[in-house]
């Protein structure tokens, strides 16, 4: 029997994940419910989500939709290279179930919602045509943003606390000013947040396809088990004692134009350096080897 699955990314939304199962034409037997695990994590946003998962998790079941929460460690929230995979995994799981997959991708965390969107997609593009339709992301758009209600409020008491006279009031007329007067400048965020190695910036590189040569498999996956080699000779020389071939020049060779042609469809990474070339895998080729490995 085919069971219709959605995963369903969680963030501060509750309409907009519910709606289109509960009273709209989608269909649901199972849902996923993700979610970063942020239990050491004392934040109003946390709080929020957490709520938001428990009473999606209570609606669901009144519908008689089964539900299953799976939690994404916090400090793997902005790991893409960590994301797709999971995505992926999950994805193709239910597939060779023979089930039905749909992504909902109107909330939360962005970085779960985007790596799930690009698996699916990347799944219709290299699998079989069979799955095209077996395979569907949406996005719910919001009848209302709370936020623009919340300034109206802020305004409203603003001009209300005005009005007083109590000793009281300056601080709290200060304090929802300050908040009114950062929204107007920099909207409804703050700052960015530095991510691992200093960067300001999670990459969402394309999706990796499958059409490889047998031999360009065995480089992308010696590359994942042993890491960037300082040169072509050294990928060469390494590589043939680890598929058990004589190295030599045609060996060499063959390499070498194999490890061109990756590094030009985007899978390894070769840095000139004097009279070699540094190589390495590349984000999609991470993604490629740990999505396709055996």
């Amino acid at each position: 029997m085919t069971d219709r699955v959605h995963f369903i990314p969680v963030g501060f939304d509750f309409h907009r994940l519910i709606y289109p199962i509960s009273k709209g034409d989608l269909e649901a037997d199972r849902v996923v419910l993700l979610d970063a695990d942020a239990d050491d994590v004392d934040s109003a946003a946390s709080e929020l989500s957490g709520k938001m998962v428990q009473r999606l998790s209570e609606s669901f079941e009144l519908i008689d939709v089964d539900v299953r929460h799976n939690q994404i460690e916090y400090d793997e929230l902005y790991n893409y290279e960590e994301l797709y995979p999971l995505a992926y995994d999950h994805i193709w799981t239910e597939l060779q179930a023979g089930n039905e997959v749909y992504v909902n991708i109107s909330s939360m965390p962005r970085t779960v919602a985007f790596a799930f969107a690009t698996a699916a997609d990347s799944i219709i593009a290299e699998k079989d045509a069979e799955y095209r339709n077996r395979v569907h992301t949406y996005y719910v758009a919001p009848d209302d943003y709370l936020v623009l209600d919340m300034l109206e409020a802020i305004d409203n008491q603003i001009e209300f606390l005005q009005t007083l006279e109590d000793i009281r009031m300056p601080e709290r007329l200060h304090e929802l000013r300050d908040i009114r007067s950062k929204v107007d400048r920099v909207g409804v965020t703050e700052g960015v947040r530095e991510l691992e190695d200093g960067k300001m910036y999670v990459e969402f590189p394309a999706s990796p396809g499958r059409e490889l040569q047998d031999f360009e498999k065995s480089i992308l996956e010696f590359l994942y088990r042993e890491g960037a080699m300082e040169s072509t000779s050294q990928l060469a020389e390494q590589l043939a004692a680890d598929i058990g071939e004589e190295y030599n020049d045609s060996f060499r060779s063959r390499v070498q134009y194999n490890a061109s042609n990756l590094d030009e469809r985007g899978y390894i990474d070769r840095v000139e350096k004097g009279n070699r070339h540094e190589t390495s895998l590349s984000t999609m080729g991470m993604m490629w080897v740990k999505t396709h490995r055996d």
